[in-house]
């Protein structure tokens, strides 16, 4: 006679716990709402580290900025510029002198101005 295995006869291992014993229900339900908890508070944690991450680049960011701005001042107050390149500008003149001869200029660019749409208008209606 062959014996046939019965499904319900089964063999435990010691320290197997058997997924039909009663309330295993329950300790699956708690622990899948623990692992969703947990999934979250990973996610959050995730979350958390990627913003932490971004701040410090900033925080690194303007730390540079502000060391730059900082030899910037100092170049200023020591009187020269080291970012400007070219020729710095120097005006003989003081400021009400400087001031006159340019409202001088504009006058006179205004006044090109209007004789050169007078004389357009006057040859357009000679026409």
């Amino acid at each position: 006679m062959s014996a046939t295995p019965n499904p319900h006869d089964r063999e435990e291992v010691p320290g197997q716990q058997s997924m039909f014993e009663g309330g295993s229900a329950e300790r699956a339900s708690s622990n899948r709402k623990r692992g969703s908890a947990h999934l979250k508070g990973t996610r959050a944690l995730e979350r958390l580290r990627d913003r932490i991450d971004l701040a410090v680049k900033e925080l690194h960011r303007l730390r540079e900025e502000n060391t730059a701005l900082r030899r910037e001042l100092e170049a200023v107050h020591r009187g020269k510029d080291d970012s400007v390149d070219g020729t710095q500008v120097v005006f003989t003149e003081s400021p009400d002198e400087l001031r006159q001869k340019l409202e001088d200029y504009i006058a006179l660019v205004n006044d090109i101005i209007e004789t050169e749409s007078n004389k357009a208008a006057s040859e357009e209606a000679g026409s």
